[in-house]
């Protein structure tokens, strides 16, 4: 346990120092080319994988502190907890138990976006990774589900971040839930579609001291060989790590989060892509990271999943809004 924690720290202090830009173009660095600030050191073949640890008690305790928002009214208690990170959209974390003092894992990542109960109003519309409307006043939480059309809220999409069977035997994998607790089809507004500029409780903008107080917590490496990934890590069982990722390349110089997400440990093969909603391959060993994209067919790594946090432009100029990223980096795999 305490060479974990002082592996870590170690971890911990070079990605802060040497986070790369992912406000950019594609995943950051382009193919042969040297993310600032990225050890060169060769890469070992036989170089072990990383393995992943599930989250401890004291972890959980922590990440529901670092998430402690509340952006509904009436009375509600939502089973997850929330940490706002612009003025429009909050993150969240859910765990196996609505308790995190009872909680043994991580199960899912994910947004909620202030919006309203409209068709046109539901990001990326009715396949679009959103199938929750809730009501921001409600009584009791259980009555906060869609509403009348015009209603006040938010739209939430749940990434898992591990398979399991939830308890109507369901079963989920890594990646985006598009069946979590999905709501009635919303009514079209037409031109009584109110805009969704009310009044959320608590949102606004991390501030540098949230960021960096955010950053510390995702303080592993999954990669290999000398590279230095855009992002920062945090396993949360053998096989996956969540990430959040920045809008510059220092710590010290980011302003907001753009992506969280996930990575997947797998193989670079069409068949072994979990879902278009995994763009990007990425080798765990390599001795740089601009040459970890992709590469050989069966190589060992992580597909990736990003889940935009907020609306902004690439440097390439594409527009990227709050949901699924699926342009993010592709690097489309062989038939193996």
């Amino acid at each position: 346990m305490r060479r974990r924690h002082l592996r870590k720290i170690a971890i911990g202090a070079a990605a802060l120092l040497t986070l790369s830009a992912c406000a950019g173009n594609g995943d950051g660095a382009q193919p042969g080319s040297t993310p600032t600030g990225s050890p060169t050191a060769s890469a070992s073949p036989t170089e072990p994988e990383p393995k992943g640890e599930p989250l401890t008690k004291a972890d959980i305790a922590t990440l529901a502190a670092a998430f402690a928002d509340q952006p509904l009214i009436g009375g509600q208690t939502a089973p997850r907890q929330y940490r706002w990170v612009n003025e429009k959209v909050a993150l969240f974390v859910q765990f196996d138990d609505r308790d995190p003092a009872k909680a043994t894992a991580l199960r899912y990542v994910g947004i909620s976006v202030k919006g309203v109960f409209c068709a046109e109003n539901q990001p990326g519309g009715a396949k679009g990774g959103f199938p929750h409307f809730h009501r921001l006043n409600a009584a009791e939480y259980a009555q906060g589900h869609a509403g009348p059309a015009g209603t006040p809220g938010y739209w939430l999409s749940w990434v898992a971040v591990d398979t399991f069977a939830q308890r109507d035997g369901r079963q989920v994998k890594p990646g985006v839930d598009y069946e979590f607790s999905p709501t009635p089809v919303p009514p079209k507004c037409g031109a009584k579609l109110p805009k969704a500029d009310f009044a959320a409780p608590g949102a606004k903008a991390l501030s540098k001291q949230d960021l960096t107080a955010l950053a510390g917590f995702f303080t592993d490496n999954p990669l290999t060989g000398g590279q230095t990934a855009p992002r920062l890590y945090r396993w949360v069982n053998p096989d996956v790590a969540i990430f959040v990722q920045l809008d510059k390349s220092n710590l010290a110089e980011a302003t907001a989060v753009r992506h969280v997400g996930i990575s997947v440990r797998g193989e670079f093969c069409k068949a072994k892509q979990p879902s278009p909603d995994f763009p990007h391959f990425h080798r765990t060993n390599a001795t740089e990271y601009a040459k970890g994209h992709g590469q050989a067919p069966g190589d060992r790594g992580y597909w990736l999943l990003w889940m935009a946090t907020d609306t902004f432009k690439q440097r390439d100029g594409r527009q990227v809004t709050p949901g699924v990223d699926r342009e993010f980096s592709p690097t489309p795999p062989p038939g193996c």
